[in-house]
């Protein structure tokens, strides 16, 4: 995440617009002040010529109306710059459109089904780390599981986490996880001991939706924001029918990550 917050830079750019708009008014009141002082103080034996104070007041409208079109240029630009940072593909999405579809989302869920089958949950890395550990923690906040994600080699050594996609495979009856959603999350770090970021990916079928309030999405019995989702697909007709009718379909997608 970007060092700055969002709200501290909207801060920034208000305060510079409200003073540019300061600076504007005060140029048109010094103006309007020179024009009043240079006609109260000249000479009534040779006063000023009408040609000339015309002119001036033919600059001064001109002044104004360039005023007026940089306001309104700038008025365009803000209105532009708020529909594209809040125009993003996420957030024209309708979550009641994606019930039935099938969708990739960054995710810090599992979900182990009923059937406690093997969790295969893919992983995202942008530079090389040298060390990776899992953390997974049940509703109650325990720790049930904690270990490596590193690759390794036919002797069983770790190797380094290369940069591309990666799978993280669990065991739920090995590890004695009954079912239920549990919280995963990832530290690495790479050469100079600097963290690197790795990015879980879940896949599933979407079988509800928040419209209230953070629109998100329902896969099994986790919610994911729309802002996480990565890709969506049309969903298999047995895929369709099992959420349909309440099968276990769902569930066994979301806990194997597929």
């Amino acid at each position: 995440m970007n060092v700055l917050e969002g709200n501290g830079i909207d801060a920034v750019i208000q305060a510079a617009e409200k003073k540019k708009s300061e600076q504007d008014a005060v140029g048109q009141n010094q103006f309007l002040e020179m024009l009043v002082a240079q006609l109260e103080n000249q000479d009534p034996l040779n006063p000023q010529d009408s040609a000339d104070f015309a002119a001036q007041l033919a600059q001064f409208s001109t002044v104004e109306q360039l005023i007026a079109m940089r306001t309104g240029v700038d008025d365009l630009v803000k209105a532009f710059k708020e529909q594209a940072s809040g125009g993003t593909t996420a957030s024209r999405l309708d979550p009641a459109s994606l019930i039935g579809r099938e969708v990739t989302v960054f995710g810090s869920q599992i979900e182990v089904g009923a059937d406690r089958a093997p969790i295969e949950l893919p992983l995202r890395i942008r530079d090389t780390a040298l060390k990776a550990d899992v953390k997974i923690t049940d509703a109650a906040g325990t720790v049930v599981y904690k270990g490596s994600v590193l690759p390794v080699d036919d002797k069983g050594q770790a190797l380094p986490m290369k940069p591309g996609d990666h799978t993280f495979r669990l065991d739920p009856i090995t590890n004695k996880m009954p079912a239920g959603v549990y919280k995963v999350e990832f530290e690495a770090t790479g050469a100079g001991e600097k963290p690197v970021t790795i990015l879980p990916m879940v896949t599933g079928l979407v079988s509800g939706a928040v419209v209230a309030g953070d629109p998100a999405v329902r896969i099994g019995n986790r919610l994911f924001s729309l802002s996480d989702i990565l890709e969506i697909r049309v969903a298999s007709q047995a895929q369709a029918q099992a959420a349909g009718t309440g099968g276990s379909s769902g569930s066994s997608a979301a806990a194997s990550g597929l």
